[in-house]
Formats: structure tokens, C-alpha cells, sequence
């Protein structure tokens, strides 16, 4: 097992505010780690479209259901989980934007972007649960 560098898990409101107290905790990571524009840019991204998908998608903006967000750096790695309380859903179901049909479409671009920028990407649960692993 690798050696554990940071962990923060917090449940947050299904709301602009829920997002706002994750955004600060990547601040303290960018802090505490001192990463580069490159990292940053990847680990800003895929939590940010991660949680914003749980909040618009999973949860339906409905305030009162929750977003539990986890993070963990180990030395090689930084994992990042990120659960709502939705139905899920199937990744064959996510159109991708870069298909000559969906190019205008604003759906799947989040999805495609947290593929990009992370070294593995899969559903849990009912679909309901995103996790992420990023090479650090």
C-alpha cells in the first residue's frame, strides 16, 4: 500500500454552496502539495464536472439530498469518489461529444473531460458513484 499523504471525505448540500466548500479543499491541496498549472488543471477539472454532474444529474438539484466527496493522495496517486443519491446511470448511456451527431450538444462533456484529464475513471454502486484516479 502506498503511504497516505492527505484524506478528507465531507457530505455537502446538493447546491452552488455544496460545490463551494469542495472548491476550497482543492485550494488547500493546490497549497499543501504545490502543484503544477498541469495538475491543477486536471484535479480542478474532473472534481469540479465530478460534483457538479452528482448535483445536476444524480441529485436533481434537490437541496436536501447530499453529495459525499473523498479524497485521498497517496504518493503515486490522488483518488477522488464522489457519490449522490440518484438512480445512477450506465456509461454506454453518455453520448460523447466528440461524435459528429453530439457535437452541439452540451450533454457527456463532463464525462469526456474527466477522462481525459485522469488515469482511470469507473462507475460503483448503481452508477451512482464516481471514482477517479489521477497519477500525482
Amino acid at each position: 500500500m502506498c503511504t497516505l499523504l492527505y484524506h478528507k471525505e465531507l457530505n455537502v448540500t446538493s447546491s452552488i454552496e455544496g460545490l463551494e466548500e469542495i472548491l476550497v479543499i482543492i485550494k488547500e491541496i493546490e497549497n499543501i502539495f504545490k502543484l503544477d498549472f498541469e495538475k491543477k488543471l486536471s484535479l480542478q477539472t474532473v472534481i469540479v464536472e465530478s460534483v457538479e454532474n452528482a448535483i445536476i444529474h444524480g441529485n436533481r438539484n434537490i437541496r436536501e439530498l447530499k453529495v459525499r466527496f473523498c479524497i485521498t493522495i497517496t504518493v503515486n496517486e490522488i483518488i477522488i469518489e464522489v457519490e449522490d443519491q440518484g438512480e445512477g446511470y450506465l456509461l454506454d448511456m453518455v453520448s460523447s461529444p466528440i461524435n459528429e451527431l453530439n457535437i452541439r450538444k452540451e450533454s457527456g462533456r463532463g464525462i469526456f473531460f474527466i477522462k481525459c484529464f485522469s488515469k482511470s475513471f469507473y462507475l460503483l454502486g448503481k452508477g451512482n458513484i464516481i471514482k477517479i484516479n489521477i497519477d500525482r
